[in-house]
């Protein structure tokens, strides 16, 4: 159990333990095209955060940890495959989180949509380029601001 979920009901703690997965699918199939390399390097980014003892989102990504491949996996499989109604779909659900942010405790939640930005923008960076330069492409960057989600520190 996570101390900070304490004041959500089930459906809040699932859609924040289901975020990482949507925003990896966000952004590896920004380009119309799901790139199994930025979705692997999604799920080891996680396992790399959930193993950061020193991190307030330790017990998070420890969580999301668990289950992070098959909701990534379901993801991929239940939502449609044409780009402009996948990224519709995602946002809106992310756009769910301006709900839920707010019950948490503040600080939590500023360091919690501070790593999903991070987070979308280390997905982004593991695909493409040259040396790693250019990788994240313009579809990429257009996403990487997460807009649909309200920075909690603005509240």
């Amino acid at each position: 159990m996570i101390p900070q979920f304490k004041n959500l009901n089930e459906d809040e703690k699932t859609a924040l333990l289901d975020t990482p997965a949507l925003i990896a699918v966000l952004i590896a199939g920004a380009d119309n095209k799901i790139d199994e390399k930025e979705i692997n390097y999604s799920e080891k980014l996680t396992h790399f955060r959930a193993s950061d003892m020193e991190s307030p989102l330790h017990l998070y990504y420890a969580e999301v940890d668990k289950y992070i491949a098959d909701a990534i996996a379901q993801q991929v499989k239940t939502l449609p495959k044409d780009l402009i109604e996948r990224q519709n779909i995602i946002s809106e659900e992310l756009a769910n989180l301006n709900e839920i942010l707010p019950k948490l405790d503040k600080s939590f939640a500023i360091e919690l949509y501070k790593s999903y930005l991070s987070f979308a923008k280390s997905v982004a960076k593991s695909s493409g380029g040259l040396w790693g330069y250019a990788s994240i492409t313009p579809e990429e960057e257009r996403l990487l601001g997460l807009s649909m989600i309200n920075n909690p520190a603005e509240n």
